[in-house]
């Protein structure tokens, strides 16, 4: 099979073992190939391994001699990757690989997403796994499905049956930044109920649109200040509706709940003389919006166009109400910055998924918060506001805060070595974003020395994704080292 990436590109087993990954089909919910293929990878190298119901694989391997009393070490990462693609895209996230690009110190995939995010976790675990000149204690690589969409994965593993005393999670993606605690919070959905009428007679179809943002995580990129495609749709939809009434049929933006969505769009119908009244507002968002998010979203466009589409029903005006209001006054972006970590975002809410189904129209938001008390609180105010709509909210998934740990020696190992082997800063974080740390130190019932890192990966989540290849030649060696000195 022909390489997509140069065999001579070190380290040569990682880069073996990514691009493999790569081939195989993986979308959250269509973990079973990727899952199947690592029980092989076990099987092939009789080595330990454990299969779950819900297709999580933990693999073990014993320690090098000399090391084979020492405190074991989990390596952790997932096997599920977020699947979106542009919009010229054809690729078949159900059957077509990956195409890898490499163009100098960077990979990234053709029209798609890399899955580096958390591919290359897997990766460097497999080739540690699959290692016979490196010198380790017992080492076991956990790998669990599900992960970017409510860490299911690892709420149902058996954590209990893990045996290691410190646990690393390859799932983050700064280099030389190590992070030693993490938000938690639930996915939430707020159900708003549809009542539909017969559109007005002589009213035509338009599409209202904001597109062309950057998006990106809701938990790594929140602190950016990008624009979230479905709020600014929404304040577009409330501007609209000041100027002249019109009648709403859907209303859809966004793909993942915890992804900031790039691109909404509402189909709505009017009379044809509001038109250009409409499009002069359009055009004056359009400015306004790139006014205000010139330098985080300098692309975004505001667009309003007549469509060609027979609408045989729209929304009853008090559901149309209902539905702007929740777009408009439901808290999204930074709620709170930490007291306690400077610079570190405390408290955040993502409205991240709208779609209009037969029925109803349903909004998910992604919170995220160190504090319990703060997200829970984020969840109520989401109920009561879904209430006032005449609807109801319910959790999707869950996602446990991980708290910060001012002591840890697995830490202080990892900085100082960095710092030795490659003569540049390191430091360490709590980070605001979700990770399995918490879900699987709370499930193992016991302490556990943990830390969550990983070579740089950027721009998660949306086509673009990129890897560095030097940097993950780093984290190989910081791996090696750390291993040899636990």
């Amino acid at each position: 099979m022909e390489r997509m990436i140069p065999i001579d590109i070190e380290p040569k087993s990682v880069f073996k073992f990514f691009e493999e990954i790569s081939r195989i089909p993986r979308e959250t919910g269509n973990e079973k190939a990727i899952s199947d293929w690592l029980v092989e990878f076990a099987k092939e190298r009789n080595l330990y391994y454990v299969q779950d119901k819900k297709l999580n694989v933990l693999i073990r391997k014993e320690g090098t001699p000399g090391y084979e009393d020492h405190p074991g070490v989990i390596f952790q990462s997932h096997m599920d990757m977020v699947c979106e693609k542009t919009p010229e895209s054809t690729h078949d996230f159900t059957k077509d690989p990956i195409q890898i690009v490499v163009e100098g110190d960077i990979i990234t995939a053709k029209d798609t997403t890399l899955g580096g995010d958390d591919g290359i976790g897997m990766a460097l675990t497999l080739a540690l796994l699959d290692s016979h000149d490196i010198a380790h204690p017992p080492i076991e690589g956990l790998f669990t499905v599900d992960e970017e969409l409510g860490l299911t994965g690892a709420e149902e593993f058996d954590a209990t049956q893990l045996k290691g005393d410190y646990l690393i999670n390859i799932d983050s993606d700064d280099d030389g930044v190590f992070v030693v605690g993490s938000a938690g919070g639930p996915t939430i959905t707020a159900e708003i109920p549809v009542e539909h009428k017969a559109p007005s007679a002589g009213y035509k179809a338009y599409r209202a649109a904001v597109e062309k943002l950057k998006g990106g995580h809701s938990g790594e990129d929140i602190h950016r200040q990008r624009g979230n495609a479905d709020k600014l749709l929404f304040r577009f939809l409330d501007a609209l509706e000041r100027c002249g009434e019109y009648e709403l049929a859907s209303v859809n933006g966004g793909t993942a709940c915890n992804a900031i969505p790039r691109d909404a769009e509402a189909i709505i119908m009017l009379p044809a003389e509001l038109e250009p009244e409409f499009k002069e507002l359009a055009a004056k968002y359009d400015a306004i919006y790139k006014e205000e998010y010139k330098i985080s979203d300098a692309d975004v466009k505001v667009s309003f166009e007549s469509v060609d589409a027979d609408i045989d029903k729209v929304f009853t005006k008090e559901t149309k109400d209902h539905v702007i209001d929740v777009g408009v006054f439901c808290e999204n972006g930074i709620q709170r910055m930490s007291l306690e970590l400077e610079g570190v975002v405390e408290s955040s809410n993502n409205l991240g998924i709208v779609v209009t189904e037969e029925d109803k129209v349903l909004f998910s938001f992604c919170t995220r918060s160190f504090l319990e008390s703060v997200y829970s609180t984020m969840v109520t105010n989401i109920d009561r506001l879904a209430r006032s709509a005449g609807g109801r909210s319910y959790k999707e998934y869950d996602c446990l805060e991980w708290p910060y740990q001012s002591e840890s020696h697995l830490r202080d190992l990892f900085v100082t070595n960095y710092e030795k082997l490659f003569d540049r800063p390191a430091k360490a974080i709590a980070l605001h974003t979700g990770l399995e740390c918490g879900m699987i130190g709370k499930n193992m019932g016991r302490k556990v020395d943990m830390i969550s890192l990983g070579p740089e990966c950027k721009d998660l989540h949306k086509p673009g994704e990129w890897l560095s290849i030097s940097s993950t030649e780093r984290y190989w060696k910081l791996f090696i080292e750390v291993l040899k000195n636990l």
